[in-house]
């Protein structure tokens, strides 16, 4: 095979995970409304860092981690640095816990991302409420992260196939 072909679906590989994370920012700050703004936009990219960092970690390294959270900060308008900060605590968790995770039944997984989920929901609303001076309100944080675990096994599964059909077989 031609080897300019081949080491550019190498770095299709390598880019992948990267730019579905970008991609779930972007549909983060987009002006979306699932179900007529009755359900908030899940944190696509935290179930994104989740799978990649727990299926395969090599695909979706600490740097590009930092750059997604980074992203995210500037497209919503948070304090920069604070989801790179989550995202690579996210990261940690599961990449400490991946041996007990890896051949595991999709439900305990899920189980795991709702750990790790709320976790992060409570990093994010600390933060945010010490920087205000104030205790937040937890509600708007927390319909987001009910949607976003409600979506993970959906979300779980698209990116199973994905890694199976676009990762494996190129």
């Amino acid at each position: 095979m031609n080897t300019r072909a081949d080491s550019v679906i190498g770095l299709a590989k390598v880019l992948f995970p990267f730019l579905m994370g970008v991609a779930g920012v972007l549909l983060l700050a987009l002006p979306v409304r699932l179900f007529g703004g009755a359900m908030p936009m899940p944190i696509i990219p935290l179930a994104v860092i989740f799978f990649w960092s727990l299926y395969d970690p090599l695909k979706l390294p600490a740097s590009s981690v930092f750059v997604i959270g980074l992203f995210q900060d500037a497209l919503t308008g948070g304090p920069f640095g604070l989801w790179s900060c989550v995202y690579l605590m996210v990261q940690y968790v599961v990449l400490s816990q991946r041996s007990y995770f890896l051949g595991r039944e999709p439900q305990v997984v899920w189980l795991g991302f709702i750990l790790v989920a709320v976790g992060a929901a409570i990093s994010v609303w600390l933060v945010m409420s010490l920087l205000a001076g104030y205790l937040l309100p937890l509600w708007g944080l927390s319909y987001q992260i009910i949607a976003t675990i409600c979506f993970y096994p959906v979300m779980g599964q698209g990116f199973r196939k994905i890694r199976r059909r676009v990762m494996q077989e190129m």
